[in-house]
């Protein structure tokens, strides 16, 4: 994992103290400075230290150039799909380089380990040098963070495998290999997410969190690295093959990305609206086939060009953003929501009749009477949000999803003329339903 702490900063053109002094790491909180320097100062001792036992043999050493040799040819080959992984990752990136490291914490001592993370920071941030985008303090930090979380590895790996007797079919060797795995995912994250927390909090933990996709590829790519280890202890003519795993691997993901960016709207990080049709389409047909209700919820924010005109263009962003984690914390995790357009937001809700439609609507709408979009700085009040709701069920009022989206507007049209800030419903339903 890497952590992203600052814009890259300009090409150096002072002296080595002019350019120490003004990286921007001097300026981040105190808290986040102090665990920085700290993170730094363990990482140089904790490789001084595994450094004073160094024994050269000529394994050990061919295992290490073979590593290195690989690990370098991999970062070659993947450095585009890599580039494109990075810039569509949001917040923590993870990078595969660690089924390298990780593999050499496993059948490597300590101090090749740890000198194999530097030679791999240090290719990685000759390759990003050329394309002007690296920061020194961090990958400085980044580095110091890789050799800390290696060389607790490694001493998680070996005293596991000294408290162990040996166990039937190396399962000794599999619990060490399991418990370095933890631990070298634990400290990497740990001391990643809480730096970035420290720099940029007050802030939600949940909101830190790598996605599922990113920790699944993390820990799989580790996993990747024990049988790697295994490889190189019994066959090392396999390692090469490694490569073309981890190649096709990172393609698959980078498709993956490419096809959520395509799938997702940029300003809430909801569905956009030609994915929402493709797979709300695919849920009504569902629900003819199978009988089920669904209803259909139209959702638009009250008085939007107000908050563009009273509080800026951003602030409206920053609305349309608040609608949307509004909208995920309230429906479920499996209804299909997206940005429409503008400010207008749409749901299908599936196995929901028009009576539990309306309730979710109007919790909805209760939740969103809550939020609050600051004023600017130079002192202007803010502004509460308040939303207008549209709802149409299938198959009372149509069988196709245009017919459902017809009634739907004409019902939240019904909602903004009779005062805003409620649920309106189709004509032929407002009789028997109970009025928002």
């Amino acid at each position: 994992m890497t952590a992203d702490l600052d814009v890259p900063a300009r090409k150096r053109t002072a002296g080595p103290v002019q350019w120490l002094a003004g990286w921007k790491l001097w300026t981040v909180p105190p808290s986040a400075l102090a665990l920085v320097l700290t993170v730094e100062l363990l990482a140089v001792a904790g490789f001084a230290l595994v450094l004073r036992d160094f024994d050269w043999t000529t394994g050990a050493a061919l295992r290490w150039l073979l590593l290195v040799g690989m690990s370098v040819l991999h970062a070659e080959l993947s450095a585009r799909v890599e580039r494109l992984r990075r810039y569509l990752t949001a917040g923590v990136h993870v990078t595969m380089t660690s089924v390298w490291a990780f593999t050499a914490v496993l059948s490597l001592p300590a101090s090749y380990a740890a000198a194999l993370v530097i030679v791999l920071f240090v290719h990685s941030n000759w390759q990003r040098r050329q394309q002007r985008s690296t920061v020194a303090h961090r990958e400085l930090y980044s580095i110091s963070v890789a050799v800390l979380g290696s060389l607790a590895a490694c001493e998680a790996h070996r005293l596991v495998l000294a408290w162990l007797p040996p166990l039937v079919g190396g399962l000794d060797g599999a619990l060490a290999a399991l418990a370095a795995l933890i631990v070298y995912l634990g400290v990497n994250s740990v001391l990643v997410l809480t730096t970035i927390y420290l720099v940029v909090r007050p802030v939600p933990l949940r909101d830190l969190l790598p996605e599922r996709e990113e920790l699944a590829l993390e820990v799989g790519t580790l996993v990747l690295g024990i049988f790697t280890a295994q490889a190189l202890i019994a066959t090392p003519w396999l390692v090469p093959l490694v490569i073309v795993l981890l190649v096709l691997l990172q393609r698959s993901s980078l498709v993956a990305q490419l096809e959520v960016a395509a799938a997702t709207d940029t300003k809430t990080g909801l569905l956009n609206a030609s994915a929402w049709q493709e797979l709300a389409q695919r849920e009504l047909v569902r629900s003819q086939h199978t009988g089920s209700p669904c209803a259909l919820m139209l959702l638009d924010l009250d008085h939007f060009k107000r908050v563009n005109d009273t509080l800026g263009h951003l602030a409206g962003d920053v609305a349309l953003r608040a609608i949307g984690d509004a909208l995920k914390r309230e429906l479920r995790g499996y209804d299909a929501v997206a940005r429409f357009g503008g400010e207008e937001f749409v749901v299908l809700l599936n196995d929901l009749n028009l009576d539990a439609a309306v309730l979710v609507a109007e919790r909805t709408l209760s939740r969103i009477r809550g939020l609050e979009i600051a004023g600017s700085a130079d002192g202007a009040s803010g502004l509460r949000l308040t939303a207008s709701i549209g709802l149409a069920a299938h198959p009372q009022h149509g069988q196709h999803l245009t017919d459902l989206l017809e009634a739907a507007d004409l019902a939240l049209y019904a909602a903004k003329s009779a005062g805003r800030d409620q649920v309106g419903l189709p004509a032929a339903a407002r009789q028997v339903a109970r009025p928002a």
